[in-house]
């Protein structure tokens, strides 16, 4: 009877062993379908593996930030990638809040955290946020380096924009005409991932376009600077649930190494390899991080 009560104890004990080893050990990250997402949560994967002994696994085909961050509430995933401005204005539903960066973002921590237990590491440098573009012979001849060079020349250019810009009262077209006093002479409306090609194509002069698309290296494109602050700052930063930081405090650390490494020219490189040179985001993560001498070949 000894024997087979030391056998049984045996036995729960491995079971619970193994049990500890497998879902409260392994990381779940969240990725929306996108290359510039699927490239970072791939990052946050090959640290975590590599600098702890806790295994990641990411959770693909996110299909926005409301998703995402569902899922994070729920616990079905403790790590994701997210955008300041989009929180602060979807997911927290303000209306109005901070142009400046840091303002912006120490917001969007403290409301997290307050509300969600989660945590906003610091961001990783860049921001994906609307950007006025130009071909890059037009910003020469013209001497367009930020969005207030355009003013003398607007009645003459044509904009390409997604309709729903043109329409929004707060952050759309009505409010920038007010900001940067710019009228352009013509607006055309049309879905955001024709702006590239139309610009190109010199169907238009001025495009709207996302700050690190792959195709503003494709086609050649100039980014100008948002000299008056009008959109929101769109900080690009891992969130994390404070539960897993509780149990494993290390990972603080791991994943802070990412913070202020990518500006926006490496974040649009990294998405041209995925994008246009169809590279896996895994292994274009892989490369830059060994790149920056950050995990080992």
């Amino acid at each position: 009877m000894k024997k087979f009560i030391g056998v049984f104890v045996l036995v729960f004990t491995l079971l619970v062993s193994l049990a500890g080893c497998g879902k409260s050990d392994t990381v779940n990250i969240g990725s929306q379908s996108f290359s510039e997402q699927l490239i970072l949560s791939n990052m946050v994967k090959l640290l975590i593996e590599d600098k702890t002994d806790l295994k990641a696994k990411i959770v693909e085909g996110l299909g926005s930030t409301p998703v995402v961050h569902k899922a994070q509430t729920k616990g079905d995933i403790q790590v994701s990638i997210r955008y300041v401005g989009t929180d602060l204005s979807g997911t927290l539903g303000m209306t109005s809040f901070p142009t400046d960066p840091k303002e912006s973002f120490d917001l969007v921590s403290k409301e997290f955290e307050k509300k969600y237990k989660q945590t906003w590491m610091q961001p990783f440098g860049f921001e994906n946020t609307y950007a006025f573009t130009v071909r890059q012979e037009l910003a020469d001849k013209l001497h367009l380096e930020k969005v207030s060079d355009i003013a003398p020349e607007a009645g003459k250019l044509s904009l390409g924009t997604d309709n729903a810009w043109l329409e929004r009262p707060q952050d759309g077209y009505p409010a920038f005409e007010k900001t940067y006093g710019v009228k352009f002479g013509k607006t055309s409306p049309m879905d955001i991932g024709l702006v590239y090609k139309a610009v190109k194509n010199k169907d238009v002069d001025v495009v709207l376009a996302y700050s690190t698309d792959s195709r503003l290296k494709q086609y050649n494109l100039k980014t100008l600077t948002d000299d008056k602050k009008f959109f929101p700052s769109y900080q690009c930063a891992t969130v994390v649930s404070d539960d897993l930081l509780k149990k494993h405090p290390d990972l603080k650390g791991v994943m802070s190494k990412l913070s202020g490494l990518i500006d926006s020219k490496t974040m649009t490189d990294l998405n041209y390899k995925a994008d246009i040179e169809k590279k896996e985001p895994n292994e274009i993560a892989k490369e830059f991080l060994i790149e920056k001498g950050l995990i080992k070949k």
